[in-house]
């Protein structure tokens, strides 16, 4: 057996290491280094390089790429926590939730998966979203009695539909296809949109079927929201709600600053916060324990995020790797299956949506046309397909967003799971059959 097959074979010994270990609650500083050692193992390398070298050179890249944005992330979201902005968001959202006796709690849940939405579209990462959604969140849940464990639903609109189904959103993997390909952020737009609506559908029939059945349990915010509950700001009967307006205002200017002033991600953040702090001044009784929890959550998401990122930069140096990729422009069937099969399995293998939507088309974007694939479907189905796999438990960005969520895997995953991978796998089977009819 050749250093490649059995390299292969480590990598995804490490790959089911690290899901496994993962969705068990074991923390990433553990599992992440463990599974890179495997790695390392079967392919032979060099295991005090690897891991003082490649695993390192790895985390301190994501790290020093993106610890700003965690941090002004966090500290904004955290603004929005302490001042009330979020409970007032969240008593309004309620309201129009409690509209519909019958379906109340079904529009809670919709409405974060509608915020969702509208911040990832609106050019917000992820990584700055989540501690904003989850501060309304925990409010609206507990306000409306939503278990908590299905917060992971959120994700259909942030991870899914806004990510990569919608045509013109400023997302990583939907730049990613427009540039590699030289197609426009709006390509297959049919097709986009079509897939956004039959991907809804499915959520909110899958929503449905989640509270029927914690309805028969008698499950309410808690015991899911239990830990959650400790971080909400609690206040006295004096509160005051606050107008709409005022509510939304810094997140309207970090929107209208990172997507229409074309500024850096972390200066329209900082923007946020300064107008938040101005705004909620009178409304925050510990100013700077406000911004050093934020700073305290960003810096123990960061090195989460980093610990899994490192590990598949150590797959991604591996001679194992470089078979997979060799074997991706072996896989058989017509086109469009090939690209989903494809993208799906790079995605898997990085459990990154960009990482792996990078790796298949610099790979094999040009066989594809080659084939006489049209650009605009080829964009659109891949970055659809980079949406599947990508978020199996080991993928970093869930292990954070549940670690910050105070979601063990084993409760806070099946959710996020359904919404992040069934649903998007399903949906690119849907856009491709549209493809096949001529619609783009």
């Amino acid at each position: 057996m050749s250093i490649g097959s059995i390299s292969v074979i480590g990598i995804l010994i490490g790959v089911i290491c690290l899901i496994a270990l993962s969705y068990k609650g074991i923390p990433p500083i553990f599992v992440a280094p463990l599974s890179a050692l495997i790695v390392l193992v079967f392919s032979r390398q060099n295991i005090v390089e690897g891991l003082t070298g490649t695993y390192m050179t790895g985390f301190g890249s994501f790290a020093s790429r993106y610890f700003l944005v965690f941090l002004t992330g966090s500290i904004f979201g955290s603004i929005m926590g302490d001042s009330g902005a979020a409970k007032s968001l969240g008593l309004k959202f309620s309201r129009l939730a409690k509209r519909s006796t019958k379906n109340a709690k079904l529009y809670t849940v919709l409405s974060i998966v509608a915020i969702a939405t509208i911040l990832a579209y609106g050019g917000i990462s992820s990584f700055v979203a989540m501690f904003t959604i989850i501060a309304v969140a925990k409010e609206l849940y507990r306000e409306m009695d939503v278990p908590w464990g299905l917060y992971g639903c959120q994700i259909l609109g942030s991870g899914c539909i806004a990510m990569s189904m919608l045509p013109g959103t400023p997302s990583v993997p939907n730049i990613i296809a427009s540039t590699t390909l030289g197609t426009p952020p709006t390509a297959a737009p049919v097709i986009g949109i079509l897939s956004a609506l039959f991907a809804l559908t499915l959520g909110v029939i899958y929503i449905i079927w989640e509270l029927r059945r914690a309805e028969k349990k008698g499950e309410g915010f808690y015991p899911t929201g239990t830990e959650i509950a400790k971080t909400i700001v609690e206040n006295d009967d004096s509160f005051q709600e606050m107008n709409l307006l005022m509510c939304i205002l810094p997140s309207i200017v970090l929107v209208v600053t990172l997507n229409l002033l074309k500024q850096h991600v972390v200066i329209a953040t900082l923007c946020a916060i300064v107008l938040a702090y101005i705004l909620f001044w009178k409304r925050i009784p510990k100013k700077l324990e406000t911004a050093k929890t934020g700073a305290g959550i960003a810096i123990n998401s960061i090195c989460v995020a980093s610990m899994v990122i490192a590990f598949g930069t150590v797959v991604a140096a591996s001679p194992g790797f470089a078979s997979v990729i060799g074997l991706l422009d072996k896989v058989p069937g017509p086109p469009v299956v090939q690209l989903i099969i494809s993208v799906n399995i790079a995605a898997g293998i990085t459990g990154s949506a960009s990482g792996g939507l990078t790796i298949a088309l610099d790979s094999l974007a040009q066989r594809f046309l080659d084939m006489g694939m049209n650009p605009q479907i080829l964009h659109r189905i891949a970055a659809i397909s980079c949406g599947g796999l990508d978020s199996l438990p080991h993928n970093g960005s869930i292990i954070n967003e549940l670690t910050i969520a105070k979601l063990p895997h084993k409760i806070g995953y099946r959710p996020m799971g359904v919404c992040s991978v069934v649903i998007p796998i399903i949906t690119v089977i849907f856009a491709a059959i549209l493809s096949q009819l001529g619609i783009v």
